[in-house]
């Protein structure tokens, strides 16, 4: 997941307008390497955020604090529910998951069952994001957990109070056993003051036979997976912004660092400039549309 493009800048902006940002913490749940920058890159390296990562596999961990850069730390938990569980390791490391992969539904497709097919198993003591105290408050929460999400989530119940904006892989056919699906995973979210945002990607495998264009990882229209994203539903702004503002200011500049998301930085910004900065929103809405001619803004 690659950051959008950023007319703006959005730390010399609130720089520029006087206004400081809170430090920030970002979760990182599956953090395993696979060759793509993050999106929060720029946060972490500028000191604007600290990321703390969980990886299970204990070398692919060790891998990532040898490589680790300042403000960030990986932790070697698997993360859960708290009770004893079963990882089964995929034949990529990166498919490892707590629920079993389902044959039948995988070999449906084309290079799914290759990649997901366990070569062994783990016994793991699962681990509440609750009660690692090192990832607390949180701010952003990513998860990539292969079918585990709903667990993970069930140990967060306390932290999904703190946290602004949860980015999760979503699954819409059950390719690992017993695990939740997006329905599932959207209802949980909601329940805890979540509001959907958009989808970041898709996930997708050509059906048995046919392939198109001799790429097997490119599916014709079923979608299997994807990220979802969710921010704080923005009906608790206007609480939000009387109880603790710089919260909007966080929710404003992960909007817009992470996701291109200016207009919904805007409306955040607008209930934080109520409180504390009269002005800010129409001021970062000017900045955009100078930086940008294709923005414009209308009632």
């Amino acid at each position: 997941m690659n950051a959008p493009p950023r007319p703006l800048d959005i730390h010399a902006f609130l720089s520029s307008e006087g206004v400081e940002l809170p430090p920030m913490k970002i979760v990182d749940v599956g953090a395993m390497d696979v060759g793509e920058a993050e999106p929060w890159a720029r946060l972490v390296a500028t000191g604007a955020a600290s990321l703390v990562g969980f990886e299970p596999n204990a070398g692919e961990c060790e891998k990532l604090n040898a490589a680790a850069k300042a403000n960030t730390s990986y932790l070697p938990h698997a993360l859960g529910d708290g009770q004893t569980r079963v990882l089964h390791i995929g034949r990529e490391a990166m498919t490892s998951s707590l629920f079993q992969p389902d044959p039948d539904v995988m070999g449906r497709f084309h290079s799914l069952w290759e990649l997901c097919e366990p070569v062994g198993e783990e016994t793991v003591d699962t681990v509440r994001l609750d009660d690692v105290e090192a990832a607390r408050p949180a701010d952003f929460l990513k998860l990539d957990v292969q079918g585990a999400e709903a667990l993970v989530l069930a140990g967060a119940r306390d932290s999904l109070g703190e946290i602004l904006a949860v980015q999760t892989e979503v699954n819409f056919l059950p390719i690992y056993r017993g695990q939740a699906l997006f329905a599932d995973v959207d209802i949980l979210l909601r329940e805890n003051g979540f509001a959907f945002h958009t989808m970041v990607g898709v996930g997708s495998r050509p059906y048995r036979p046919l392939i198109r264009d001799g790429n097997p990882n490119r599916g014709f229209a079923q979608v299997i997976w994807s990220n979802a994203l969710y921010f704080r539903d923005p009906a608790a702004f206007p609480a939000m912004a009387e109880s603790d503002p710089d919260r909007l200011l966080k929710v404003a500049v992960l909007a817009h660092e992470l996701y291109g998301a200016f207009d919904f930085a805007a409306v955040a910004l607008q209930h934080y400039g109520a409180a504390r900065r009269q002005g800010l929103a129409t001021a970062y809405i000017r900045a955009l549309m100078a930086a940008d001619p294709t923005i414009t803004a209308q009632k």
